[in-house]
């Protein structure tokens, strides 16, 4: 061979040197480019997610207010039924008591002796109050024997000032 010397015509190992390079660049920018598609698709996958558990947390509220609005009509209601039933046991019993202020009131005209004038007749409960004027002690004595008319309390029958003998004297009866 001749003396010529060799050269490389063909710069073969800098093409590969560079085809190499430009494969790692492809390559790094396609994994960056995938990098970045998935974490943009994994933000809205969770965006989504969150949104829709937003969306659960406002429907659950809503449904939570309307169940707390039902509940305070149920307890209103309650506290009206127990008002009625209060109103129903009242009633009850002044239908149970209306029959002895009928007798209270019979037994009355019955046993009230002459010379006795009531004014004024109040009931509490079971007690009695008679006010009124008698003639005399004596009739004040007799209206407090009769049995069906239990008096237990003190007659008062005496005169007021200025009365004079013969005028009626004042009677008040209360157990």
């Amino acid at each position: 061979m001749s003396s010529v010397a060799r050269v490389n015509l063909l710069p073969h190992r800098e093409e590969r040197r560079k085809r190499a390079r430009q494969h790692f660049f492809v390559l790094a920018g396609g994994t960056a480019l995938a990098g970045i598609v998935i974490v943009i698709a994994m933000h809205g996958f969770y965006a989504t997610k969150i949104e829709i558990q937003a969306d659960r947390n406002k429907f659950l509220k809503s449904e939570v207010a309307k169940l707390d609005k039902e509940i305070a009509e149920i307890n209103k209601l309650k506290d009206e039924i127990q008002a009625l039933l209060a109103r129903k046991q009242v009633i009850e019993t002044l239908q149970a008591d209306r029959a002895q202020t009928v007798h209270l009131l019979d037994q009355l005209v019955r046993q009230v002796p002459e010379g006795v004038y009531l004014r004024s007749i109040v009931q509490r409960g079971l007690r009695v109050k008679l006010l009124g004027y008698a003639q005399s002690n004596a009739r004040v004595s007799t209206l407090m024997q009769y049995r069906g008319f239990a008096l237990a309390g003190a007659a008062r029958a005496g005169r007021g000032q200025g009365q004079q003998r013969g005028q009626a004297a004042r009677l008040g009866l209360r157990p």
